[in-house]
Protein backbone atom coordinates (compact mmCIF):
# COMPACT_ATOMS: atom_id res chain seq x y z
CA UNK A 1 0.00 0.00 0.00
CA UNK A 2 1.62 3.30 -1.59
CA UNK A 3 1.56 6.54 1.02
CA UNK A 4 -1.64 8.87 0.60
CA UNK A 5 -1.43 11.45 -2.09
CA UNK A 6 -3.45 14.59 -2.25
CA UNK A 7 -5.29 15.31 -5.71
CA UNK A 8 -7.38 18.18 -6.52
CA UNK A 9 -10.70 17.30 -7.82
CA UNK A 10 -12.21 18.76 -10.75
CA UNK A 11 -14.52 21.27 -9.28
CA UNK A 12 -11.82 22.58 -7.04
CA UNK A 13 -9.13 25.24 -7.29
CA UNK A 14 -5.77 25.08 -5.39
CA UNK A 15 -4.60 27.75 -3.57
CA UNK A 16 -1.33 26.11 -2.24
CA UNK A 17 0.20 23.03 -2.41
CA UNK A 18 3.02 21.00 -0.85
CA UNK A 19 3.11 23.49 1.83
CA UNK A 20 5.57 22.40 4.55
CA UNK A 21 4.40 22.38 8.17
CA UNK A 22 3.59 20.94 11.52
CA UNK A 23 0.51 20.25 12.85
CA UNK A 24 0.28 20.43 16.62
CA UNK A 25 -3.15 19.50 17.63
CA UNK A 26 -5.61 16.72 15.82
CA UNK A 27 -8.65 15.05 17.02
CA UNK A 28 -7.21 11.90 16.19
CA UNK A 29 -4.86 12.56 18.58
CA UNK A 30 -5.36 12.33 22.51
CA UNK A 31 -1.76 14.61 23.80
CA UNK A 32 -0.80 17.73 21.84
CA UNK A 33 2.41 16.71 19.41
CA UNK A 34 4.53 17.83 16.83
CA UNK A 35 3.60 15.75 13.28
CA UNK A 36 5.72 17.46 10.24
CA UNK A 37 4.30 17.05 6.82
CA UNK A 38 2.65 19.35 3.92
CA UNK A 39 -0.98 21.27 3.70
CA UNK A 40 -2.77 21.52 0.77
CA UNK A 41 -5.39 24.54 0.46
CA UNK A 42 -8.10 24.74 -2.12
CA UNK A 43 -11.41 26.68 -2.19
CA UNK A 44 -12.85 23.43 -0.66
CA UNK A 45 -10.70 21.83 1.90
CA UNK A 46 -7.27 22.22 4.22
CA UNK A 47 -5.49 18.34 3.86
CA UNK A 48 -2.65 17.76 6.08
CA UNK A 49 -0.30 14.64 4.74
CA UNK A 50 2.35 13.70 7.70
CA UNK A 51 5.99 12.83 6.02
CA UNK A 52 7.36 9.22 7.48
CA UNK A 53 7.56 6.31 6.81
CA UNK A 54 5.45 4.99 9.23
CA UNK A 55 1.93 5.59 11.13
CA UNK A 56 1.21 8.29 8.95
CA UNK A 57 -2.00 7.86 7.94
CA UNK A 58 -3.41 7.78 11.21
CA UNK A 59 -2.19 11.18 11.62
CA UNK A 60 -2.97 12.75 8.11
CA UNK A 61 -6.46 14.38 8.03
CA UNK A 62 -8.67 16.76 5.55
CA UNK A 63 -11.26 19.15 6.24
CA UNK A 64 -14.13 20.87 4.72
CA UNK A 65 -13.77 24.71 4.80
CA UNK A 66 -17.74 24.98 4.96
CA UNK A 67 -17.46 23.13 8.06
CA UNK A 68 -15.21 25.45 10.26
CA UNK A 69 -16.40 27.54 12.60
CA UNK A 70 -13.49 29.99 13.75
CA UNK A 71 -10.09 30.27 12.64
CA UNK A 72 -7.36 32.28 15.11
CA UNK A 73 -4.04 33.01 15.14
CA UNK A 74 -1.23 31.39 18.38
CA UNK A 75 1.34 30.45 19.72
CA UNK A 76 2.97 27.15 18.80
CA UNK A 77 5.87 25.16 21.29
CA UNK A 78 7.27 26.79 23.27
CA UNK A 79 6.36 30.44 21.96
CA UNK A 80 6.30 31.28 18.50
CA UNK A 81 4.07 32.76 16.42
CA UNK A 82 3.52 30.18 13.58
CA UNK A 83 0.08 28.59 15.00
CA UNK A 84 -3.47 28.90 13.52
CA UNK A 85 -5.88 27.59 15.73
CA UNK A 86 -9.17 25.86 13.34
CA UNK A 87 -12.45 24.78 15.38
CA UNK A 88 -14.93 23.55 13.35
CA UNK A 89 -18.61 23.10 13.20
CA UNK A 90 -18.87 19.89 15.51
CA UNK A 91 -16.25 20.82 18.28
CA UNK A 92 -13.15 19.27 16.85
CA UNK A 93 -9.63 21.96 16.53
CA UNK A 94 -6.62 21.92 14.64
CA UNK A 95 -3.88 23.69 15.17
CA UNK A 96 -1.53 24.42 12.48
CA UNK A 97 2.14 25.50 12.35
CA UNK A 98 2.89 27.59 9.09
CA UNK A 99 5.49 30.13 8.59
CA UNK A 100 3.89 33.04 6.60
CA UNK A 101 1.06 32.00 8.80
CA UNK A 102 -0.85 35.69 7.97
CA UNK A 103 -1.11 34.55 3.89
CA UNK A 104 -2.91 31.69 4.91
CA UNK A 105 -4.89 32.86 8.18
CA UNK A 106 -6.38 35.52 5.75
CA UNK A 107 -6.96 33.17 2.79
CA UNK A 108 -8.85 30.61 5.44
CA UNK A 109 -10.73 34.11 6.40
CA UNK A 110 -11.97 35.14 3.51
CA UNK A 111 -13.23 31.60 2.28
CA UNK A 112 -15.25 30.74 5.49
CA UNK A 113 -17.13 34.04 5.86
Amino acid sequence: MGKKVFEVTDDEQLFAGKVSGDCWKMPQTAINRQISGKYYFTDKRIAFLASGLIGTESVSWEIEMKDIATVKTCLTPPFFPFGILITMDNGDKYKLSLLKRKKYFDWILEHIS
